[in-house]
């Protein structure tokens, strides 16, 4: 049985098929909008400079919704989890705060020549690419949530906006799985008022100030990354 990347393909495909879904429960979840908004503020300063602790602390919680779908996206939850992780783990050993923003790591680690080196040698900038990545999928899907209507389905939407981000950067098992997981979301409604804190309208009106800032963010860390000819490292 293939197994790739702490993916078992089977196992995840039979998972997602048997499961029942966590948004007809009836259980309220408490993933905080504000909370992320309010880091992604702090994370882009006036000057253009990204504060990657911040972006790590709005990542968090982005995170958390993911977990909060159960066996959903664990799998998307498991990623994201471990480059977090690794990027918190350079921040602390580091003395000299070269990994305090986007920009100080970038200049830290193509100085010393470590960003196109051997893919088993730890990379902040190749691990933050790919959480950046995943952000444009989170900030468009977020998006075209605000512009649906409450009966609109969300797996339609995020099947779209999936094929046009994420998907040209994952292999084809990430791909199936991702499919398949995207297709048990519910429509918009339910799946603001299953995995939401804050009520129904505050929701919407969050959901676009947190596009605003996100794309801030993801715009500023692309051209970072353009300037330096980093969009494409392995």
């Amino acid at each position: 049985m293939p197994v790739y990347h702490g993916f078992n393909i089977w196992s995840d495909f039979v998972c997602l098929h048997n499961m029942s879904s966590v948004f007809s429960d009836g259980t309220k979840h408490d993933f905080d909008l504000e909370f992320v908004l309010q880091a992604l503020q702090r994370c882009h300063i006036n000057d253009g400079t990204i504060l990657l602790s911040e972006y790590l602390t709005a990542y968090h919680e982005l995170c958390r919704f993911f977990k909060l779908t159960g066996r959903l996206f664990s799998f998307v939850a498991r990623d994201l989890e471990g480059k977090i992780r690794v990027l918190e783990i350079m921040q602390k050993a580091d003395e000299s705060q070269n990994y305090k923003s986007v920009q100080s790591m970038l200049e830290y680690e193509c100085g010393r020549k470590t960003v196109h080196t051997n893919v088993h040698v730890l990379s902040g900038s190749r691990t933050l690419l790919r959480l950046h990545w995943a952000l444009e999928f989170i900030v468009e899907f977020m998006d075209r949530i605000c512009k649906s209507s409450d009966d609109d389905t969300t797996s339609h939407i995020a099947a779209e906006v999936y094929k046009t981000t994420l998907s040209n950067h994952h292999p084809w098992y990430t791909r199936k799985i991702a499919a398949l997981a995207m297709y048990l979301l519910p429509n918009r409604k339910q799946l603001i008022q299953v995995m939401c804190k804050h009520d129904y309208e505050t929701v919407l009106e969050l959901l676009n100030r947190v596009v605003e800032v996100g794309r801030q963010v993801y715009n500023t860390t692309q051209a970072l990354y353009a300037e330096r000819n980093l969009l494409n490292i392995p």
